[in-house]
């Protein structure tokens, strides 16, 4: 038995979660109760996932496995359904079967972009594309379950030290000394792993947690305007220009506006996440060491 299983333990996010798991997990004894990750599970065969859930029996199941290639879902929309819909039902399922909780990490890709203030966690969700769609069906997966604990984090822009994201794509240009060309018609709120798997934990650890919270840093930004700031913060004399979606094709629509309003979380914590220019800070300090 275990505190904690975590999907997608592979991933950019997963790993820290883990990492963090461990680290929280106890007994009543105070002896160490580790979490233990999913990776080598697909979550599309819904025997092997009750299977593992069984063997493991978790008091929390993080659910944050998924098929994140925003374009790759879009050109093949059966595939992110199977994946982010009914993956998550199939956990669901499992955890409902063993009587733990569960905190799925879902996206701001479920909103259309058209707000204007910080989304609440009760916005109506309109989905632009095929990924939006197959987390929003994992979404009402776990709440059609109507199981306590059951807990949807949304969060927004993941970045974290290891990963294939979008500071890191710039870094990369940036210390080779390329200019920069950045949409800046789209605006939302980074989020750093090490925060966000941090929020999660303390979701998964909250006796009356339940519903859906947004989770990201504190601050909001264009894509632009991020990579600006990482530009600067790294020390890198390159130039970055602004320019417009309609510039940049992509098989997938991205949301114009996905701020997320992180009150509901923030109570629950009795803080919010730090302010995104200061984990911008720690992953440079990471990234660049």
């Amino acid at each position: 038995m275990v505190d904690y299983l975590v999907t997608g333990a592979a991933g950019q996010l997963g790993r820290i979660t883990l990492q963090l798991a461990k680290k929280r997990g106890k007994d009543a004894a105070g002896a160490d109760v580790p979490g233990a990750g999913l990776e080598q599970v697909s979550v599309d065969d819904r025997t092997q996932v009750l299977r593992w859930v069984l063997k493991y029996r978790p008091r929390a199941v993080l659910h944050l496995g998924a098929w994140t290639d925003v374009d790759g879902c879009e050109l093949n929309p059966r595939k992110a359904e199977a994946v982010n819909g009914h993956g998550t039902a199939n956990v669901a399922a499992a955890c409902a079967a063993v009587g733990c909780r569960l905190v799925y990490v879902s996206t701001d890709f479920v909103f259309d972009g058209r707000a204007t203030a910080p989304l609440p966690v009760d916005a109506m969700p309109g989905p632009l594309s095929a990924y939006g769609w197959s987390k929003l069906s994992g979404e009402r997966a776990v709440l059609a379950a109507a199981q306590p604990g059951f807990c949807v984090v949304r969060t927004s822009w993941v970045f974290g030290p290891g990963g294939k994201n979008f500071p890191r794509a710039i870094l990369n240009k940036a210390l080779k000394g390329e200019n920069l060309q950045v949409v800046n018609d789209q605006v939302g709120r980074p989020t750093y792993t090490e925060d966000l798997a941090d929020a999660i934990l303390d979701v998964a650890e909250a006796p009356g947690a339940s519903g859906v919270y947004h989770c990201s840093n504190e601050g909001q930004c264009s894509w632009y305007d991020f990579a600006r700031d990482i530009v600067r913060e790294a020390g890198c004399k390159v130039d970055v220009a602004p320019i417009s979606s309609a510039q940049m094709v992509r098989p997938a629509r991205r949301p114009t506006y996905s701020v997320l309003d992180t009150s509901r979380l923030a109570a629950l914590r009795g803080k919010p996440l730090p302010h995104y220019l200061d984990a911008v800070r720690r992953y440079l300090k990471e990234e660049l060491k």
